[in-house]
């Protein structure tokens, strides 16, 4: 029970990090997760957490490596390979001998094979890491190639050098022979054994597709249950589990080379289940760090030497970050191929270097360090996770102030933004044509200014003025109906009880949305002695029932709403057109308010055979709009397949949603 709570509360964390990052764009998101899982880690049942290492890489790392497999571009690799495995093997190695043998002459305390060990862990880089600095810095297309396929290879490379000197340390003997015939048979074996098991899943997925067994609950949970079996298996034959498992991915992004739009319903779930997974289990690793680091502090005090204090310890994280930098930015500069060539090498090297974030296998890595050595409590181990967590934290921290500064300067007018606003406008500009049936194009215009209000950011605020100022316009207009005599004193009286029940509703607050639906369904039973009636009127929206109960009680009196509520929709329209400047979204969601409410309580029927016509007319507005783009050179491929994807994904969510614009 402890554990599903820790785990609802991990969870709510990273949501929580999330809203925040969208809103401080500046401060990547694991900084967030960090802060959340530190705060965490002060409540006191969950002061004495400790991570097991091995639930954390099966239940964790696997899926997130192997979704991170399938989604790259083999074409990438295949064109970077050389780059790929000389930063992923060639650097690792390097880095672990160089500045591993530094540490040594700088930390005597700690054994050679120890800071082996050590540089294993905090070299590779990790992908999700990476992924949240490019959200805040994007850099060049070919450097986020090779760092996001670097980062899946050199994990193995890492676990590998570890496992190899954490042995030796223990075994107080190192064999060259059996070091680099355990390196290969990891390595080579793992890649092997994970390519064979991804052609078994796919080809079983094929299958089934084969035979209409498609649906997504067997294709998504077949795909979701493959890291965690590929993974055990692996690690039952002392191969590298984690190589594994990105072999099976990089073999199971073939699939949909194969299946093109076969099979497409599928595809697209599966694809947005591992989405969420993704950002999901990216967001608890952090989390997890930030639970665990009271647990790094207080295993500092198993510290063979009381004079390595945290301060000292910083240093030597920073000092071990700094001079694997340095290595990185050299090799970078002088052992990397580039197919495009650039004028600033060397700002481009700088990038590389300091965009090798570490995260998830180095936290992995750290806490699969054991307690006991030979029996004796394990005294490093403290020190060393301590160490690792610096490094991390000085990974991300680095390339968050320093690579905006190295780059040239980013758009942030987001283009992308732009055009979509653009393309909705060209939708409700072809729509305010349609003469023949007005009413079903309405309902469509209002959808589509809803799109964007909810592109932009509406002040809630101003929103509540424009409808306050909206419905003072509109008692103005009665009370000038009933100044000129064309309504009695019973339908002023009326009429304001309406327009003061219509604003009340229009806030769209919960409570009152509760109090409205009590309100109606009381005198609705009362009056017509319904249980049925009463009980339809409380589950009806207030703000879609209302109308109609007005326009009842105006004819039941022989009196007649309509007019009245015409020449106030009609003022308030007038009113809202002088507010459209620089209010335009706010202004449009009044304005959708009193379209709607005129619509419902003249009860104007509507056809929806039209109005899904009318959909289909603006979806194709904005499809035109961006192949002309395109062919005219105003935009990219890249942007128009994103604007295409959205029009492709508002498209289907009307059809599974017909139902909602009945209303």
């Amino acid at each position: 029970m402890d554990m599903v709570l820790l785990l609802t509360i991990i969870l709510a964390a990273v949501v929580l990090a999330n809203i925040l990052a969208r809103h401080v764009s500046f401060i990547p998101l694991p900084f967030f997760l960090i802060i959340l899982g530190g705060m965490l880690a002060a409540l006191p049942i969950y002061r004495n957490f400790q991570l097991d290492p091995s639930t954390f890489a099966l239940a964790i790392i696997a899926p997130m490596l192997f979704n991170e497999a399938q989604n790259s571009s083999r074409f990438w690799i295949g064109r970077s390979i050389t780059n790929i495995l000389s930063l992923a093997v060639g650097l690792v190695l390097v880095t672990v001998l160089v500045v591993g043998a530094g540490l040594h002459l700088a930390m005597a305390v700690l054994p050679l094979t120890l800071c082996f060990a050590l540089l294993a862990i905090v070299t590779p880089t990790d992908a999700s890491a990476v992924n949240s600095i490019f959200e805040a810095n994007p850099i060049a297309e070919e450097q986020a190639g090779i760092l996001q396929h670097e980062s899946l290879f050199n994990d193995a490379a890492g676990i590998v050098l570890f496992d190899l000197s954490l042995t030796a340390f223990i075994s107080g003997t190192f064999s060259l022979k059996l070091a680099v015939g355990m390196f290969l048979w990891e390595f080579l074996g793992g890649l092997l054994f994970g390519s064979l098991m991804g052609v078994v899943i796919v080809s079983t997925r094929l299958f089934l597709i084969r035979y209409n067994d498609d649906t997504p609950i067997i294709m998504v949970l077949i795909q979701l249950l493959s890291p965690f079996l590929i993974y055990l298996l692996a690690e039952k034959l002392l191969l590298s589990g984690i190589l594994a498992v990105v072999a099976a991915g990089l073999v199971q992004g073939s699939e949909r080379d194969k299946l093109r739009l076969t099979s497409s319903r599928m595809q697209l779930v599966t694809s947005n289940v591992w989405e969420i997974v993704s950002g999901t289990l990216s967001g608890v690793v952090f989390v997890l760090l930030g639970l665990s680091l009271p647990e790094v502090v207080e295993a500092l005090h198993q510290a063979p030497n009381p004079n390595w204090n945290i301060l000292k310890l910083v240093l030597i994280g920073i000092g071990v970050y700094l001079a694997k930098g340095a290595l990185r930015l050299a090799w970078s500069r002088y052992m990397l191929k580039r197919r495009v060539k650039s004028k600033h090498e060397w700002r481009d090297s700088l990038v590389m270097a300091l965009s090798g974030a570490n995260g998830t296998i180095t936290l992995s890595l750290a806490f699969s360090m054991p307690n006991t050595v030979n029996g004796q409590p394990f005294a490093f181990r403290g020190m060393m996770i301590f160490v690792a967590a610096v490094v991390i934290l000085t990974s991300l921290i680095m390339p968050t102030i320093f690579v905006p500064i190295i780059l040239p300067s980013q758009d942030q007018r987001k283009p992308r933004y732009r055009w979509v606003k653009r393309m909705i406008q060209a939708a409700i500009s072809d729509l305010l044509k349609e003469k023949e049936h007005p009413a079903e194009a309405q309902i469509v215009i209002d959808s589509l200014q809803q799109q964007l209000v909810l592109d932009s950011t509406p002040n809630l605020h101003l929103r509540r003025q424009l409808m306050s100022e909206s419905h003072q316009v509109e008692l103005k207009a009665a009370q000038k109906l009933h100044d000129d005599g064309k309504i009695t004193d019973d339908e002023l009286t009326y009429y304001t009880k309406f327009l003061n029940l219509s604003n009340f509703s229009a806030d769209e607050k919960i409570w009152k949305n509760v109090l409205l639906r009590i309100r109606f369904s009381l005198h609705i039973g009362t009056m017509y002695k319904d249980l049925n009636r009463a009980q339809e009127a409380f589950l009806t929206a207030p703000v879609a029932l209302e109308e109609i109960y007005w326009r009842e009680q105006f004819e039941k009196h022989g009196e007649d709403i309509l007019p009245i509520e015409k020449a106030g929709f009609e003022a308030v329209m007038a009113f809202l057109k002088t507010q459209q400047g620089d209010n335009g979204v706010e202004t449009n969601m009044v304005k959708r308010f009193y379209r709607t409410r005129h619509r419902r309580i003249n009860g104007e029927d509507v056809d929806m055979n039209i109005v899904y016509q009318m959909f289909m007319r603006a979806f194709h507005s904005e499809y035109e709009l961006i192949q002309d783009s395109l062919q005219t050179g105003k935009i990219d491929s890249a942007l128009a397949e994103k604007l295409q994807s959205r029009i492709s994904t508002d498209e289907m969510t009307y059809l599974q949603n017909v139902e909602v614009f009945r209303d």
